[in-house]
């Protein structure tokens, strides 16, 4: 896939597709870290149950006060803000979808941490600091 860049000055891929540092620091982790960063985008700290989606076709699962937890949203997913604690994306900037519903919303919202699909699993007690930018895995979701 390539090198790292040291640096990304470009506006674009920073306010809109969350390519700060954290973005590529998150990518060369090993992974073992319960500790995730990203963009602050919007103020506050929620802690609840991480609700994993790749599509907005799964919303029906989503429950009141979950955590959701997904690669990016849409207009598409604006409905679920009314119900959920905090968001969670691994992709985006402060200009992105997730980040203005989460403002418009008032609730915490993280994103740009590159690796929250992949690191996070449905049902994992998480915290998300919006203001600091950092999503705890605080306790793994028990498994069958």
């Amino acid at each position: 896939m390539g090198t790292l860049p040291e640096k990304v000055d470009d506006p674009v891929l920073i306010e809109i597709f969350g390519m700060h540092h954290h973005y590529f620091e998150a990518l060369a982790a090993d992974g073992t870290s319960n500790v995730l960063s990203g963009f602050p985008a919007s103020a506050g700290t929620y802690t609840g149950r991480a609700r994993v989606m790749v599509s907005a076709m799964e919303l029906f699962d989503l429950e009141e006060g979950e955590i959701l937890v997904t690669e990016a949203t849409s207009p598409n997913w604006t409905q679920a803000f009314a119900i959920i604690g905090a968001c969670v994306c691994d992709g985006g900037g402060s200009l992105t979808h997730a980040a203005t519903v989460s403002r418009e919303y008032g609730i915490p919202c993280v994103v740009g941490t590159s690796v929250a699909t992949s690191r996070i699993t449905t049902g994992d007690l998480i915290e998300v600091d919006g203001t600091k930018g950092t999503v705890t895995i605080m306790e793994r979701a028990a498994t069958a």
